[in-house]
């Protein structure tokens, strides 16, 4: 008996890790340069069946990237209807034709928790994923608690918000020329700089948001600046049923 119930659960789990039919779709512009940036609402049938898987599966500190947390292999079937949910709308959004398909570059299950004076330096900048613009990043938000969601940037220097691969040579030596001024002025005020990233500062300006919300997708190209916004006086826990957890998947027009 045990095991029948066992059985019906995970088969009612699969079915409910599927796209939302009712799911509602918003097309957003970011910046002086337009970039489309996609939600998702209501993705998922059921984000309790996704919070479910979660607290089923290994996490381990990141050491491939600079993700500042720990992390675990996105679930196939999770990672197919996450997919599934958002092919559509990139399709339409980036203007790709309508039978183009799409491959998995990595997916996780990310749980921010690293203390801020424990970031590398390159975790307290806005970033992009990516020098292709065949590339997507698609990251579910998934639990309930009132966490920060994700800032998209401009370089002022420079002026960029994507960093393709033509102004990645551009945008690298401003970031190199920044790192040494700043450099210096530690070491004259004996000081090191600790923290998320989250407001605008000289170098980096912050052009928008994007609220973290259960269920809700965000899809925005790899080339694009972003950060996540992270309280790290409320945010930081390694549990997959109370922490800042993300699906992260990225995937690329083939």
């Amino acid at each position: 008996m045990d095991t029948h119930l066992f059985s019906s659960t995970q088969t009612h789990t699969h079915a409910a890790i599927a796209p939302n039919p009712n799911a509602r779709r918003h097309v957003l512009q970011i910046g002086a340069e337009k970039t489309r940036v996609l939600l998702i609402d209501d993705a998922i049938q059921s984000i309790n069946a996704v919070r479910q898987l979660a607290c089923e599966q290994t996490y381990t500190n990141e050491t491939h990237t600079y993700y500042p947390g720990v992390r675990a292999r996105c679930p196939d079937r999770l990672r197919q209807a996450i997919i599934a949910a958002s092919a559509d709308i990139i399709r339409q959004a980036y203007h790709l034709p309508p039978q183009q398909t799409f491959s998995d570059q990595g997916s996780w299950l990310s749980i921010a928790n690293t203390p801020p004076e424990a970031l590398d330096p390159l975790q307290q900048l806005p970033h992009f994923d990516s020098h292709s613009q065949r590339d997507f990043a698609v990251m579910l938000y998934t639990n309930e608690q009132d966490f920060q969601g994700t800032g998209f940037y401009r370089h002022r220097p420079t002026g960029y918000e994507n960093i393709t691969a033509a102004r990645w040579p551009t945008f690298k030596a401003s970031r190199d020329a920044a790192d040494a001024i700043h450099r210096g002025s530690e070491s004259l005020s004996k000081t090191k700089s600790t923290g998320y990233f989250s407001d605008s500062t000289d170098e980096f300006e912050r052009l928008g948001k994007i609220d973290y919300r259960a269920n809700r997708l965000v899809i925005y190209p790899g080339t694009l600046l972003h950060s996540g916004l992270i309280d790290p006086t409320r945010d930081l826990s390694a549990n997959p049923a109370t922490g800042r957890l993300t699906i992260n998947v990225f995937i690329r027009a083939d």
